[in-house]
């Protein structure tokens, strides 16, 4: 017998059968024999037969489960109590204060704002269907609990989606709470960026109905509903494209925000989403969809804001290969007018081609055959602020920033390839108009369409001074032409970053990348102006007294985007730019030595004389009226190097890139093939 049958407790130990009679007990064998017939166990029998010790058993039993409930609801209280959003709880009726309850109490809503049952991108279960239709209690807190811990998928995604195996994650992802934003800290970051999400690709936001083309078109309320649910969607790749797509809101949002909730400052919470997300990317390494792929478009963009083309690199390598593996290079040519893998292998091909360029490094993406169309968009992309025109130029500014990394690649660079390459830029430009290249934006003009206007004069005159630079540099005469179009170049792409900062908005665009470019532009203009006027060459414009205000206004800049964004590149770079300028007009204040290492570009050294210091009593201006005056003994100079065609860089771990300390990397031994000296007498004559 076991335990929990109908015996006794000593017919039980004699084994042997057990005959209770129609009235209670004792039962017969225990009858005869004269002795006690006791249960095995009084709690577990039926009220019938139990007794009042066994109705006291079940009255303490319903005593503790109350007293459990209360505790627990007193808890949840206290939770509730620590700032929850009024504005998100009227939205969510009956939600708890934490963004984790989202997803638990929008189903209803959210079914109806998607249009569930005619999309196939996404379906959210009604709140009813939930609940154990079995259970008393479906709002109870234990039961909401239990349902906010075990993150189970509300949005299924189309099967039909490509799979390298075909298979997806089956598990619920974990998302640490510690991660989630509270209801109104999320409703907060997404209203302090909402403005800025038409410069990201619209595709890239997840799997939106048909019918809405753009998340903004929702609103900030629902798209924290909408992101919350997908950050919880049990495919890692979903959820991770969820975490990037916040961690960019969070990066762009106002560096003055306080996100006193969830204990970390604005630079942690962005580190512990991106690293939760490269986690859960790679944990779905074997089983890739677009999903995946979009997640590391997202994470190439992070890095290029954050200053890390590296590491944007290596994200843009992984996404091209997932998307090689998937055909996306195959996409068949009618589906190119629109759909979403024309659209994603275009996005690789154009930023892996760019952090190609900017890092020296081969491109390893099958070139598209040359179309002069604009570029596929995807089903829900409106174009970002750019018409077809502007698509076009895009497109092919791509192509020949391909053929610019061809020819650094080349052991023997041609010139004869850079001057045709020269000729094609120059029939890119003729695709805008005169006023679109010089004029500075109108006040009027939306800003996802300035932003798009200012990045493409951005992207042109950056591959016009890469392709004309290595000439540049060099001393023979040939290549005055060279000179000409990379200073011109140069003055483009800083007015051109002017323009982005000089508008409302675009001044609190967050891209560290841009700021040193648009550095290195101010780089290349100086060594120009440095050079000492009996040298410059006849082909040379003379616009001295429009490029020295334009170093001044890129300083100046650079400057207050340090202080709006805590921007660590354009701190060093107004720092560089500052004591240049300071060298060439005769006021230099800083260090006797100044060596910096200019990542992806060279090294300059300013060294003065401890003696000569204080003599310095005139301007940059005197060194046109002293032409003529005999060379007094030097007191300082400012050396530039380089490599031409093999831009600087390191090996070693990948932190910092961009943003890391430049002069910390001054004692690293590098062999430059190009160094340009410039000496300052006590006249401030450069020789």
């Amino acid at each position: 017998m076991r335990l929990g049958t109908r015996s006794c407790a000593e017919c039980r130990r004699r084994k042997v059968r057990c005959v209770f009679p129609a009235a209670h007990p004792p039962c017969q064998q225990c009858d005869q024999r004269g002795i006690p017939c006791t249960a095995q166990q009084p709690g577990g029998q039926n009220i019938e037969s139990s007794g009042p010790l066994l109705s006291l058993g079940d009255e303490q039993l319903k005593q503790r489960l109350a007293d459990i409930e209360i505790n627990v609801r007193d808890i949840w209280a206290s939770l509730s109590q620590r700032g929850a959003s009024p504005s998100l709880k009227g939205l969510l009726p009956g939600a708890p204060s934490t963004t984790v309850s989202v997803e638990d109490n929008v189903g209803i809503g959210l079914q109806s704002k998607l249009d569930v049952e005619n999309t196939a991108h996404a379906t959210m279960p009604n709140k009813s269907n939930k609940a154990d239709d079995g259970c008393g209690f479906p709002d109870a807190p234990l039961i909401t609990l239990v349902k906010a811990a075990s993150m189970t998928e509300e949005l299924q995604f189309a099967s039909s989606e490509p799979s390298i195996n075909g298979n997806r994650a089956s598990d619920a992802v974990h998302v640490p709470e510690f991660l989630m934003l509270q209801d109104d800290e999320l409703l907060t970051v997404l209203a302090a960026t909402v403005q800025y999400w038409p410069i990201w690709p619209p595709w890239q936001y997840g799997a939106l109905p048909q019918t809405m083309r753009t998340l903004q078109t929702g609103g900030v309320e629902f798209a924290a509903r909408f992101l919350s649910h997908m950050v919880r969607s049990s495919h890692p790749c979903i959820s991770a494209k969820a975490l990037l797509w916040l961690s960019l809101c969070i990066q762009q949002a106002p560096k003055t925000l306080q996100l006193a909730w969830c204990g970390l400052s604005q630079e942690a919470l962005l580190a512990s989403y991106m690293q939760k997300a490269d986690s859960l990317l790679t944990s779905a390494s074997t089983g890739e969809t677009l999903h995946g792929i979009e997640a590391r478009l997202i994470q190439q963009k992070l890095y290029m804001d954050m200053g890390c083309p590296r590491q944007a690199w290596l994200s843009i390598r992984r996404a091209a290969d997932w998307a090689l593996l998937l055909r996306l290079h195959r996409t068949p040519a009618q589906k190119r007018g629109g759909s979403r893998e024309a659209a994603i292998w275009t996005e690789i091909w154009h930023l892996e081609t760019s952090i190609a360029l900017i890092l020296g490094l081969p491109s390893t993406i099958p070139t598209p055959t040359p179309s002069s169309g604009p570029q596929p968009r995807g089903d829900h992309d409106d174009g970002g602020g750019c018409d077809s025109q502007l698509q076009t130029l895009q497109h092919r500014l791509c192509y020949l920033a391909t053929s610019v990394v061809s020819r650094n690649q080349s052991p023997q660079p041609s010139y004869l390839t850079t001057v045709q390459i020269g000729h094609e830029l120059e029939g890119c430009r003729a695709l805008m108009s005169d006023s679109w290249w010089h004029d500075p934006p109108p006040p009027d003009q939306p800003f996802a369409q300035l932003y798009a206007q200012q990045v493409t004069k951005v992207q042109y005159f950056l591959i016009t001074k890469l392709l004309h630079l290595p000439f540049m540099l060099s001393a023979d005469t040939e290549y005055e032409f060279n000179q000409a179009s990379a200073v011109a170049a140069s003055r483009g792409l800083i007015g051109a970053y002017l323009g982005l900062r000089s508008c409302d908005r675009g001044r609190f665009v967050m891209c560290e990348s841009l700021e040193f470019q648009a550095f290195s532009a101010g780089i290349t203009l100086l060594i120009r102006l440095l050079s000492p006027v009996p040298r410059r060459r006849p082909g040379d414009d003379g616009n001295n007294d429009e490029d020295w205000p334009l170093i001044e206004a890129l300083t100046t800049t650079l400057r207050c985007t340090e202080d709006l964004m805590r921007c660590n590149v354009a701190r060093q770079a107004a720092e560089v730019l500052g004591l240049l300028t300071q060298a060439a007009r005769g006021t230099y204040a800083g260090p006797d030595r100044y060596d910096v290492i200019l990542p992806y570009f060279g090294k300059i050294t300013i060294t003065l004389s401890r003696g000569r210091k204080t003599d310095i009593l005139g301007g940059w201006d005197e060194c046109y009226q002293q032409q003529q005056r005999p060379a007094s003994s030097s007191f300082g100079t400012i050396e530039f190097s380089t490599n031409p065609f093999d831009l600087v860089h390191f090996s070693g771990n990948l932190e910092g890139e961009l943003g890391g300390d430049w002069s910390s990397m001054a004692d690293v031994d590098i062999a430059f093939d190009w160094t340009q000296t410039f000496t300052f007498d006590d006249n401030h004559h450069l020789s």
